[in-house]
């Protein structure tokens, strides 16, 4: 599978102010905390770029799957995602993206990552009700249940440290 193209020439968008109509598909690659795009699917982007004025409009829509580690037990998980784009650059002036009108093509790669990174939650759980994993010998409980014995905070050499009062 190739990558998801992202990169356009605007010739006919700033000269003619004509539409461009963008249909891709290809593999996303955007990691982020635990969470990253799979790459067993490819993202499907659609949508279009125009010129309005004085400002260049960019409507995407993107679905994308991605495999995220649930944040208590670790387990990987895939869930399909919908991440909708719609960003208004100005010609005349500076942007976030450092992108440049004077070049004849521009990549929307870092507005597409800026938004999906911005969807994504820091935490992932595999279920509401998970488990996670034992703090003594880091079994996943969710399936097993531990039977060894809980160990005694006072043989902890930290133990002295629940005696200080803060």
């Amino acid at each position: 599978m190739s990558q998801l193209n992202t990169i356009f020439n605007l010739d006919k968008v700033l000269n003619t102010n004509s539409d461009l109509n963008i249909d891709e598909k290809g593999l996303l690659n955007i990691k982020y905390s635990g969470t990253a795009s799979s790459n067993n699917s490819n993202a499907l982007m659609t949508g279009f770029i125009t010129r309005d004025g004085d400002y260049v409009l960019i409507e995407l829509s993107i679905y994308f799957t991605v495999d995220s580690e649930c944040s208590r037990c670790l387990k990987i998980s895939t869930k399909d995602k919908n991440t909708v784009i719609k960003e208004k650059i100005y010609l005349k002036s500076e942007n976030d993206y450092d992108i440049d009108f004077k070049e004849e093509s521009i990549d929307v790669q870092p507005i597409i990552s800026e938004k999906i990174i911005d969807s994504m939650s820091l935490i992932n759980l595999c279920k509401i009700d998970c488990n996670g994993l034992c703090v003594v010998c880091g079994v996943e409980q969710n399936s097993t249940v531990c039977k060894h014995e809980e160990k005694n905070l006072k043989e902890s050499p930290f133990s002295s440290l629940s005696e200080l009062d803060l």
